[in-house]
């Protein structure tokens, strides 16, 4: 007789065993399934992040060679602008032997005119310069979060 009170009573505590076994493999299955929904959103996001990155890049590296091309430009307009500032020289020193006078002050003139040119050029390098140094921080700092 008391065996037979007893396994129910057995019964329902292995039923309140297994039923708290299930609850805490589904309430982890559950845990588990919003952990991997919030990785995956984030891994959507971190791959969108990286082809918006990866795009600025090109779109960077198209400037960095358009401004390369323009300086190159520019330092063969530069060149080309010396020879002819070269070649009036020589025009001018010729004439200095003929009219000693005024060819002093007209050197006098083109010298100024070359001095300002040279500031000129001197000045448009170095911003040059100082748009491609902060180009190339732009990209390192493109990158660096592009790597991100």
């Amino acid at each position: 007789m008391i065996v037979q009170r007893f396994l129910p009573l057995l019964n329902l505590a292995g039923c309140l065993v297994v039923a708290a076994v299930l609850y805490g493999q589904w309430s982890k299955e559950r845990r588990l399934d919003r952990e991997i929904e919030s990785l995956q959103t984030r891994l959507e996001t971190s791959r969108a992040e990286t082809a918006a990155g990866i795009l600025r890049v090109q779109a960077l590296e198209g400037d960095a060679a358009q401004l390369k091309n323009s300086i190159e430009s520019a330092a063969a307009t530069r060149e080309s602008r010396e020879a002819a500032t070269a070649a009036a020289l020589a025009e001018q020193n010729s004439q200095m032997t003929a009219l000693a006078t005024a060819a002093g002050e007209q050197t006098k003139i083109w010298e100024e005119a070359i001095a300002a040119r040279d500031a000129k050029i001197g000045e448009l390098n170095t911003a040059l310069t100082a748009t491609r140094a902060r180009l190339d921080d732009a990209v390192k700092n493109l990158k660096a979060a592009g790597a991100r």
